[in-house]
């Protein structure tokens, strides 16, 4: 009899994909992430978002939102802007009037004080002041001097020591414009004097793609650089000694990235997919490449120039998600545990319903997602569906040779799983209301080979044992997952002996 030993099956590990999954990597799991102890559990759901009527949907994917005061501003693809509250009252603020919608063909970037919100995409920056239809946002001068020109066209804006900071559009602009002091919003007088002012972020030849606020500096990301000027009263800029700034630059990092909308706030950090296919965190002065156990993933997307992301802090969630609409899924990334899993959507009716924007309204406690057909649902990690379809869970361990590539026998492998709800009623459309779970295996990334198909008991506690499973050197595991109640993996592990070579 050879030696006999008991091991865990590891599905709660995030290793690098990069490498060979015969020495024992962890592939990505689907809709899945492990908790400080390693029980996997399946992200949050979608559920619907009660303020939001599905009357309201337009079938305009919704590409970005906002709160001012205590409304919520969003934006559809088709470039249309409405208004919503937390109680359901809609106000369409784009009419079949020019200058209403927003202008430029980008995803909104939107940033409010009391009395403005103040929106870019690309185009003339817009504005609304809380009533009426939005307007083009306008340059009325300091008040002194007659006004000379438009505002900046912009592809983001951000606010920073009182001013409204623009990123001029355009391809290879590297220039940065901001208003007047004191809250002027709508003073972009250039002249001696005239409050407002610009500047060419010029630390390597790149162009701007984004700005951002955080902690009193702006950022400017460009394709190669990300700089950091703090407020800095008469700063004599660099490339023109006649030209008195209002930002003085404190840092450069030599990180770039083609990706704009990627850029995510995560305190004093960003969070970002680099111009080398990273995933990022940096504050412009040291950064951390969070991305090693997915180098292969990111290398092997088809685009990232679309790629969007938004914090999920939700739960026992604090995760940065960035969604990759050309490649069709997401990854989720856990900032606590440094792990990784994929956000898969499923279907819809006849179609695909995806996320197609986020946005955390922390004065009403509720993480709201945009949809591709217009409507607005809320993240729930209370439910663990997508509004009527079931999430679909897939996790799948490394390859498994217990520490020798000698021929093993698995004489029991035992599935420990836990219910968090009880069993649900019968739904009307006859799917299985606890859904089933599915355990397969393969030796040596040959066939998958189903080992079990087990419906859901009524029970809470779950174990699922098999007995005798065969003999193999590297064996990799593969659990599988629908339904409608929650489903935990809380340990996996098998006894096996070693028969020798």
């Amino acid at each position: 009899m050879g030696q006999v030993g008991t091991a865990k099956l590891r599905f709660a590990t995030s290793e690098d994909k990069s490498a060979s999954e015969l020495g024992g990597v962890m592939p990505l799991v689907q809709n899945a992430l492990p908790d400080s102890a390693g029980v996997m559990r399946r992200r949050p759901g979608i559920s619907a978002w009660a303020p939001f009527n599905p009357s309201y949907a337009s079938g305009s994917p919704v590409i970005g939102m906002a709160a001012f005061g205590q409304r919520l501003i969003y934006v559809t693809a088709d470039r249309h802007i409405h208004s919503i509250n937390s109680a359901g009252l809609k106000t369409e603020l784009t009419s079949g009037n020019w200058g209403t919608e927003l202008d430029g063909g980008g995803r909104p970037s939107m940033v409010a004080k009391p009395d403005m919100i103040a929106l870019a995409g690309g185009g003339a920056m817009q504005k609304w002041t809380g009533s009426g239809l939005s307007a083009r946002l306008t340059n009325a001068g300091n008040g002194v001097d007659p006004p000379s020109g438009d505002p900046p066209p912009a592809v983001s804006v951000c606010a920073l020591a009182e001013r409204l900071v623009a990123q001029y559009s355009g391809y290879q602009s590297e220039d940065v414009w901001w208003s007047g002091p004191n809250y002027a919003w709508e003073n972009w007088d250039l002249t001696a004097g005239g409050g407002a002012g610009s500047m060419q972020a010029s630390g390597k030849p790149d162009p701007t793609m984004w700005i951002a606020d955080n902690t009193n500096e702006l950022f400017v990301f460009g394709t190669e650089t990300i700089q950091a000027y703090a407020p800095s009263a008469l700063q004599i800029d660099e490339n023109d000694p006649n030209n008195i700034l209002d930002f003085a630059l404190a840092r450069t990092q030599n990180i770039g990235t083609r990706s704009p909308c990627s850029i995510v706030a995560n305190d004093d950090h960003f969070g970002l997919i680099d111009h080398r296919k990273r995933a990022i965190l940096t504050d412009a002065r040291t950064y951390q490449d969070i991305g090693k156990p997915i180098y292969q993933v990111l290398r092997d997307m088809q685009s990232i120039e679309d790629a969007w992301g938004f914090r999920m802090r939700l739960g026992r969630f604090d995760c940065l998600v960035w969604m990759f609409p050309t490649d069709g899924y997401g990854l989720i990334y856990d900032t606590a545990s440094g792990n990784w899993c994929e956000w898969r959507a499923g279907e819809v009716g006849a179609g695909p319903l995806t996320i197609t924007s986020a946005y955390d309204w922390a004065e009403e406690g509720v993480l709201l997602v945009g949809l591709s057909d217009g409507s607005i649902a809320k993240l729930d990690d209370s439910v663990n569906a997508d509004l009527t379809v079931s999430i679909a869970v897939k996790l799948t361990s490394g390859f498994e040779d217990h520490g020798t590539a000698a021929q093993k026998a698995c004489r029991a492998v035992a599935f420990n799983l836990k219910r968090t709800f009880t069993a649900l009623p019968a739904p009307t459309y006859g799917v299985s209301p606890s859904g089933h779970v599915r355990i397969k295996y393969r030796d040596n990334q040959g066939a998958w080979r189903i080992l079990k198909d087990v419906e859901l008991s009524t029970e809470l506690q779950i174990q699922i044992i098999s007995r005798s499973v065969g003999v193999y050197r590297t064996r990799q595991w593969s659990v599988e997952y629908t339904g409608r109640d929650q489903l935990e993996l809380v340990s996996a592990e098998e006894t096996f002996e070693i028969l020798g070579v």
